[in-house]
């Protein structure tokens, strides 16, 4: 089994498996990856789109032909052709064909997605983190730790193979907070992989190395970089 994993921007992922291509969060594609692989025509795309803000979705998404698209139902697309759009609600679960979709909650709009799919589990956690804003109210972030850890009562005792998961610089101190506690609760076998850095990519503190030093992880530095796990 090969797995070939695009980094797009931001929070947005190719992963093409033995079957299909897995588009997460698309916002924008400067390589031109999705494209590229809409032109070879070898796999189907298949869109995944955990809510609506700007940094998520694109519209344009609509117009890859053929493709299968699993929303959250607080995104609005339009013009895709009858039976190609899934439009689901947080924690409802789904099954196409030879792949399951379960949507789990988020802190902030939305849902996130686990894929199963070609023996793997694919977790992709939308917006889903520990947003404690250093400078915000005690209030507030009593509020955020709590959301947090509502939400991963849904997910503790999982093991994924592959985890994309937000570690956003704009957290500054607190910006290892939430893939920590995400860490503490489930298991990832293959690859941890950060996104929406809003900032510097991501460097795993020394404490973060400490407490999980076997947790594999690529962190992507430019869009359009590439890994492959698996076999050739």
């Amino acid at each position: 089994m090969s797995i070939q994993i695009t980094f797009l921007n931001h929070s947005g992922f190719a992963v093409e498996t033995d079957s299909k291509v897995l588009v997460f969060d698309y916002y924008k594609d400067p390589s031109g990856t999705v494209a590229a692989y809409q032109k070879a025509g070898k796999k189907p795309l298949w869109f995944f789109v955990s809510h609506w803000h700007e940094d998520h979705f694109n519209r344009c998404i609509g117009a890859f032909g053929g493709a299968q698209y699993i929303v959250n139902e607080d995104v609005d697309l339009k013009d895709v052709p009858e039976g190609r759009l899934q439009v689901m609600k947080v924690y409802d679960s789904l099954v196409l064909g030879d792949t399951k979709v379960t949507q789990y909650g988020s802190t902030d709009e939305g849902g996130s997605f686990l894929v199963e799919t070609d023996g793997l589990k694919i977790f992709h956690a939308g917006d889903l983190n520990w947003w404690h804003w250093l400078g915000d109210t005690d209030e507030n972030n009593a509020e955020a730790k709590g959301n947090f850890e509502r939400e991963m009562k849904h997910l503790a005792g999982q093991t994924f193979d592959i985890a994309f998961f937000p570690v956003d610089a704009r957290l500054e101190g607190a910006r290892e907070w939430g893939v920590k506690g995400f860490l503490k609760d489930v298991s990832v076998t293959q690859c941890l992989i950060p996104m929406h850095y809003f900032g510097t990519p991501w460097m795993p503190s020394a404490d973060f190395k400490a407490a999980y030093p076997d947790v594999p992880l690529w962190i992507p530095l430019h869009d359009g970089d590439q890994t492959r796990l698996g076999g050739q």
